[in-house]
Parts: C-alpha cells; sequence; structure tokens
C-alpha cells in the first residue's frame, strides 16, 4: 500500500530526479548550479541567473504560479534550460510569456503572457 504524498513532497523527489538527470549540483538551499551549452546557470524559484562570466552576471524573474511548490519551479527551469539554453535570452527579453522547448513562443488562445504556469505544465506534462 502506497502512502499519499503532499504536492511539496512529489515536487521535491521530482527536482531531486530532474537534478540527477540534468547533472545539477545543489549549491545552496534550494538553489542549482546547472551547465548548459557553453552557459552555466544558478537557478532558485525566484531567479535564474547566468553566472558563465566571472563579474558579469545577468538574471531574470521566473513567471510562475503562486501555488506551485517551489521545487516545482527549480525543476522545469532545469529542464527548459538543459533542453535549450538560449531560452534564457529569450525569458530574459519577454518575460512573462511562456515558450516552448524549441524557443517558440506559444501563440493562441489561453497563451498570452500571464499564463499560469501550472496550466502550461499540466498540457505538457500530462
Amino acid at each position: 500500500m502506497q502512502t499519499k504524498c503532499t504536492p511539496v513532497q512529489r515536487a521535491a523527489e521530482y527536482l531531486k530526479r530532474v537534478a540527477a538527470l540534468t547533472g545539477a549540483e545543489q549549491v545552496r538551499g534550494d538553489s542549482y548550479c546547472l551547465a548548459a551549452g557553453r552557459r552555466n546557470f544558478l537557478v532558485d524559484y525566484k531567479f535564474v541567473r547566468d553566472i558563465s562570466h566571472p563579474g558579469k552576471s545577468t538574471c531574470f524573474s521566473i513567471a510562475m504560479d503562486p501555488d506551485m511548490p517551489s521545487a516545482e519551479v527549480v525543476a522545469s527551469a532545469l529542464l527548459q534550460l538543459k533542453n535549450n539554453p538560449r531560452l534564457f535570452k529569450k525569458w530574459r527579453k519577454q518575460p512573462g510569456y511562456t515558450f516552448k522547448a524549441n524557443g517558440k513562443m506559444f501563440r493562441g488562445a489561453g497563451w498570452e503572457a500571464g499564463m499560469r504556469l501550472e496550466a502550461l505544465q499540466r498540457r505538457l506534462y500530462l
């Protein structure tokens, strides 16, 4: 018989699996360092920072649903950046918009800026 997990517990387990899959290392608290392409990223539940060049970093805020567990936000950002590190530039230039894994912006009804990330993940993963 399985025990029931809370969404926060499931998200934490999901993050552990994603970190192992992407090669990301936990550096402090809930922050992870990810090498993708020729870039290094520091990812936490509020920001993604490009830390590839010493003394010069760039960051942006992650669009997220307030009810979404922070571990799930980090895991999603790690997967997307590992798959396509160039997404960072698009996310930074167009905050609040959602992008496909190939870098193209979602278009059409329901994909406007401010769409709930949770709804996006349901459509992509379920």
